[in-house]
């Protein structure tokens, strides 16, 4: 089997897994694993789009800034649409990154940095916190693994309390397939984990785990898109979900 289908056979299979399970509680459907990496004056657009087996969907539309080369401003607009309803404008988040750590020139090593978040829930919801470590090592060329870990809680008028826990992973490698004339691929996996909450952590059948293949490409006109398809692990998770980004750097 060539190198180019043993990274696309994955895909059918995480099809597959998506279309041909049954149903679970709602997890993340426009979030990604991300990095650390701030330019100085880079900006960015991007629109996102998720769907699971439910047919639950979910959008957001992101404003990157990076101020400097450690701070960067990302300002975000949810959208969130259940099954047969309209969609709805659902939250406006302010999401501050600094950079700690960053790559060797020759762009291979580790870097890492935080993320500060604010949602601002509409329709009268508490609103949310965020604290994100990023982490991300570019090793052996072409390969490259990131982690995240997350914690969140709820403020305001309807607040839970305790905090909510979750982390990422995913794993990719650089490929060139020359798909659609982008002048940059990446293939691999990635795992989403939800734990619960600090107050009452329960089994793992009671936390949901989602794992499936992702394709990152970007063209020379700073066109990027990602792509991915997750199947759940355990009973509390989604049993299946599909997400497209899409934006621009400039």
């Amino acid at each position: 089997m060539s190198k180019i289908n043993l990274f696309v056979a994955p895909f059918t299979i995480g099809a597959g897994a998506l279309f041909f399970t049954a149903a679970a509680e709602a997890q993340s459907l426009t979030g990604n694993v991300g990095s650390a990496g701030v330019s100085d004056g880079e900006q960015s657009l991007e629109t996102r789009f998720g769907i699971n087996d439910d047919g639950k969907s979910g959008a957001r539309v992101h404003y990157d800034y990076a101020a400097t080369d450690w701070y960067q401003l990302r300002l975000i607009s949810s959208f969130s649409k259940p099954d047969a309803e309209d969609w709805d404008f659902s939250a406006f988040t302010v999401e501050n990154w600094f950079q700690w750590s960053e790559e060797a020139r020759s762009n291979e090593g580790f870097n890492g940095g935080l993320r500060f978040a604010y949602s601002f829930a509409d329709g009268g919801g508490p609103d949310e916190a965020e604290v994100r470590l990023t982490i991300t090592d570019k090793f052996a060329g072409a390969w490259e693994w990131r982690a995240n870990a997350i914690g969140e809680i709820e403020t305001g008028s309807g607040s839970e309390g305790g905090v909510e826990i979750e982390t990422r992973a995913q794993l990719t490698r650089g490929i060139d397939i020359g798909m659609f004339g982008a002048s940059g691929a990446r293939l691999g996996f990635e795992v989403f984990s939800e734990w619960g909450n600090s107050r009452d952590i329960g089994g793992i059948d009671e936390q949901a785990h989602q794992i499936g293949p992702v394709i990152k490409l970007d063209w020379s006109s700073g066109v990027f898109l990602q792509s991915a398809v997750r199947a759940g692990l355990t009973d509390a998770s989604d049993d299946g979900m599909f997400k497209v980004f899409i934006g621009r750097e400039f």
